[in-house]
């Protein structure tokens, strides 16, 4: 999949595909325990060279259409857009994560604006949403001020280094749909 370069509102952001050269910066980005603590556990801990080197040449192309959030063309974050199947195909999972040296700026919040619009626009979409772990109020932060509202926590729902946590799920809705028949 062909994904296109998106420009953030903030100077020298863009969204933009994964490139084989990415895997160096990326592994430093990701490799970071305000980043591993948040993520789900099919994330790599520790998040080496040879795991940024299989995201970049493929795993980021088999979970759907994921962007590199980069400053001046190098990968800071990642964000992006899994379809669900079956009588879920109407859901979009939308994720994001950010290096922490650029946290507080709006970029994740950005970033996650934007996947929420291209989601919505989507034929057949009526909704994208974002799983949080419980405590991450920054993602979940980052969700509002999206346009996501908090639909409910589900209980003790994901393992999580070891333990079994509570997440969060933040939701955006298309509103333009017309109303089932009775």
């Amino acid at each position: 999949m062909s994904l296109p370069t998106l420009a953030l509102p903030h100077p020298g952001w863009t969204l933009r595909a994964w490139r084989s050269g990415d895997a160096e910066p990326l592994a430093r980005a990701a490799n970071n325990d305000a980043i591993l603590r948040w993520m789900s556990d099919t994330w790599p801990e520790p998040f080496t060279l040879k795991d940024a080197h299989w995201w970049v040449d493929e795993g980021h192309l088999a979970m759907g259409a994921n962007w590199a959030i980069c400053l001046h063309d190098v990968p800071q974050g990642g964000c992006g857009l899994s379809p669900l199947d079956g009588f879920q195909r109407c859901n979009l999972e939308t994720g994001w994560w950010l290096a922490p040296a650029h946290w507080g700026q709006g970029v994740a919040s950005q970033a996650a604006r934007l996947m929420v619009e291209r989601g919505l626009a989507r034929d057949g979409i009526t909704r994208v949403f974002a799983p949080i772990h419980e405590g991450n109020t920054r993602s979940m932060g980052v969700a509002r001020r999206a346009g996501m509202v908090l639909e409910g926590v589900q209980r003790r729902s994901a393992y999580k280094r070891g333990r079994v946590i509570d997440r969060h799920i933040y939701a955006a809705v298309r509103d333009d749909l017309p109303t089932p028949a009775p």
